[in-house]
């Protein structure tokens, strides 16, 4: 009698397809799994935001006085943080004194001032205040992330007005974000900082897609898996990078027309206005005022030299006889690729404490030859 053989399962008729299916399912599953127990065993992996970054009604945001944080994470760099009494940051929680009778040097700008990924005595001002020290100086770091020449008037203006803190100079460094962070900040009818919400979405957007090839790019994708996976995330994040062309939209407006005409030339009309109300402001109150310019590096790999930033700045402080730093020629040296390779953070554009020390030499210099 014959037999009647089942007929084979679609498993065995594809064996290879069957276990790529199966591999592209259990994966994730086990990513996003894992994920969570890894986030559940280390609860730093989220990383909350900062306890002492505040929300400011007159100048935006800050940092909350007279804490100390034992690490605050930039990527997987951690620095130990100290916020002195005016909320700054320093080498220790301390008192200052809002009059002193020594000479006083008050520096403020972005993330690249306040040092961030770095340990406060690495980073320049850091360096600054350890160098000048003996001579009789003493130095205040008001720079935190994404301060802009709007946040840094008005915050200035706050200090000086309601604190009652009184210096003699003030070094502002102005970013070559600022100027697309600008577009973002107004002053509203009391004279206080205001964020633009729908003009910061539209550039955020437009930053994400800049150089990505349109069919990878997709930024609910990308937030979701960075936030919920850990393998998947980062080589889908990987995968961007090694795609994406050009330089940063942030950093394009020095190099390209289009970035320029953008966001560039409203930008810098906004960042001129009110750094005109900061040079105003520090000569009715007898405070030297000092701009500095530097590169990302991007404008350090395109041979950006002779940039839009410095050529701006460089004429609006001659016009205005406000003194100036170019650390331009400084990070020009040598090999392009060795300078970011050294000088900054891995994959950023920050700097490291190598990066930190060329700033704080070339900021040094000029107050030498000052004298």
């Amino acid at each position: 009698m014959a037999t009647t053989s089942s007929r084979p399962s679609v498993f065995e008729r594809h064996p290879k397809a069957s276990l790529l299916l199966m591999l592209m399912v259990l994966l994730p599953l086990t990513d996003l799994v894992f994920t969570r127990l890894y986030a559940l065993l280390r609860p730093r992996f989220y990383r909350p935001q900062s306890s002492f970054r505040v929300r400011n009604e007159t100048y935006h945001h800050g940092f909350k006085p007279n804490l100390s944080v034992d690490l605050e994470y930039w990527g997987p760099l951690g620095a130990p943080y100290r916020i002195n009494s005016l909320g700054f940051r320093d080498r220790v929680v301390r008192e200052v004194p809002l009059r002193s009778d020594r000479r006083r040097i008050l520096f403020i700008g972005d993330s690249f001032t306040e040092g961030i990924g770095v340990p406060y005595e690495q980073t320049f001002v850091g360096l600054l205040e350890e160098a000048l020290a003996p001579r009789g100086i003493e130095v205040l770091n008001a720079g935190v992330a994404s301060y802009t020449p709007i946040i840094d008037y008005r915050r200035v203006k706050q200090l000086v007005e309601e604190v009652g803190l009184r210096f003699d100079e003030l070094i502002v460094f102005i970013d070559i974000g600022d100027i697309q962070d600008e577009t973002t900040y107004a002053l509203d009818a009391q004279g206080n900082v205001a964020f633009r919400q729908n003009r910061w979405l539209k550039e955020d957007r437009a930053n994400w897609y800049r150089g990505k090839q349109a069919w990878l790019s997709c930024f609910p994708v990308y937030r979701f898996l960075r936030r919920k996976t850990l393998l998947l995330g980062t080589a889908y994040e990987y995968l961007l990078l090694w795609s994406s062309r050009g330089p940063r939209r942030a950093a394009a407006w020095t190099l390209e027309d289009q970035a320029y005409q953008e966001y560039g030339l409203e930008g810098l009309g906004k960042a001129k206005k009110n750094m005109d109300l900061l040079t105003d402001f520090a000569a009715a109150h007898a405070i030297h005022l000092t701009v500095a310019v530097y590169p990302w590096p991007d404008q350090i790999l395109a041979g950006d030299r002779d940039s839009r930033q410095v050529r701006f700045w460089s004429a609006w402080a001659g016009a205005k006889g406000v003194a100036f730093i170019d650390c331009f020629p400084s990070f020009f040296e040598g090999s392009a690729e060795e300078m970011v390779r050294r000088e900054f953070i891995k994959g950023d554009i920050h700097w490291n404490q190598a990066g930190h020390r060329r700033v704080a030499d070339v900021v040094l210099g000029h107050l030498e030859r000052r004298q």
